[in-house]
């Protein structure tokens, strides 16, 4: 089941990849107005259900997949599991409403965060397997749920379709990169990125001619960080709001680092999607991270990155410095991020992993 927003006021069935797919006409999920998304977002699961009611009623379903943030399928998830027998696997990507009251988005014990708190506990409960992005995940849920325990609890990390990258250097030349040391962010720039601290670096990074900073996608904060980037008069960063698909992945490829920044305030570890990208591209990864997060254990255990905690800025400059001038360090540690990549981020390997937790319970 997926959601649409489009002219056509009626959900429909439809065949995408010879796969049958429920397109169920909601209000614009993926609304940059915040009310209006969250106000779609908490009508979601009902228009699912009534959707699910008319479509799939008397469908069988054995395995009923569904991942956060969204808790408020916590409802829908139990009515299907009672109508059907099935089970559910809950891939526990993100832990709200915990990673909102850090951001300052909700206050603890609130209104709001009770009433999303109570719908998070209903979808671990329903669960009868979940799927945390690493082994930080999956401490801080054991921790913090103590009707949890470790055989309901496993590590399925993020995953994509990997793609196969091109060492063309032409996409520099489109993007007016030759010669330069490339560090790319990609993704969304909200207020979870603590973008300050990207532009932190910039700025410490122009004793260096040949560096360029490279900030592709779009956000909340996007417009403050380029105004304020222009204040400093800062001629290293570059600002492309969207790039095609493959040719993102391209461009990625001739790079030289990718970046990852994330908000100090975080009490919840936190795996960016932006990471799967970068090590399947082959480049190191510098991360700025809090000091909850356990990924900056993943890219130090498996050599394929360095990092610096967030409320340390000055750090991050030097882990740059780091890497930076030493080529042969920054080669080996794509290289074996390339590798973990393809061992553990692909599709194919999630759904091996999937079918050995269903067979373990």
């Amino acid at each position: 089941m997926a959601p649409i927003n489009g002219k056509e006021n009626k959900s429909f069935i439809s065949i995408e990849e010879g796969i049958d797919v429920l397109r169920t006409q909601t209000i614009d999920v993926f609304s940059k107005n915040k009310f209006k998304k969250g106000f779609a977002n908490i009508l979601l699961p009902y228009q699912f259900k009534k959707s699910y009611k008319k479509f799939w009623r008397n469908n069988k379903i054995d395995l009923i997949i569904v991942a956060t943030p969204s808790v408020m399928f916590a409802d829908f998830i139990s009515y299907v599991k009672k109508e059907t027998q099935a089970k559910v696997l809950l891939m526990q990507k993100d832990i709200f409403p915990q990673n909102a009251v850090d951001l300052g988005f909700m206050k603890k014990d609130g209104l709001t965060y009770n009433f999303f708190k109570k719908n998070e506990v209903k979808l671990l409960s329903t669960a009868d397997f979940i799927g945390c992005t690493s082994p930080g995940n999956i401490d801080y849920l054991l921790k913090h749920n103590d009707f949890l325990n470790d055989r309901k609890v496993k590590l399925l990390y993020n995953s994509a379709n990997l793609l196969e990258f091109s060492s063309d250097q032409n996409i520099r030349s489109k993007y007016h990169l030759e010669n330069k040391f490339v560090v790319v962010f990609g993704g969304n720039m909200g207020k979870p990125q603590q973008l300050e601290n990207v532009l932190s670096l910039a700025r410490k990074c122009t004793v260096y001619s040949n560096v360029q900073f490279l900030v592709i996608g779009t956000g909340t904060e996007v417009e403050d960080l380029k105004k304020e980037a222009q204040k400093l008069e800062l001629k290293n960063l570059q600002f492309i709001a969207k790039v095609p698909r493959e040719e993102y992945f391209e461009l990625l490829s001739n790079c030289n680092m990718g970046l990852i920044s994330l908000h100090q305030n975080f009490t919840v570890p936190n795996t960016p999607m932006k990471l799967n990208d970068y090590l399947n591209a082959g480049i190191p990864v510098l991360a700025s991270i809090d000091r909850s997060n356990d990924l900056g254990i993943i890219l130090e255990k498996n050599r394929m990155g360095k990092f610096a905690y967030a409320d340390s800025p000055e750090d991050l400059f030097s882990v740059f410095k780091e890497l930076y001038e030493d080529e042969s360090k920054c080669r080996e540690l794509g290289k074996n991020g390339k590798k973990f990549c393809l061992e553990n981020l692909s599709a194919d390997k999630s759904y091996e992993t999937i079918l050995e937790i269903i067979k373990s319970v």
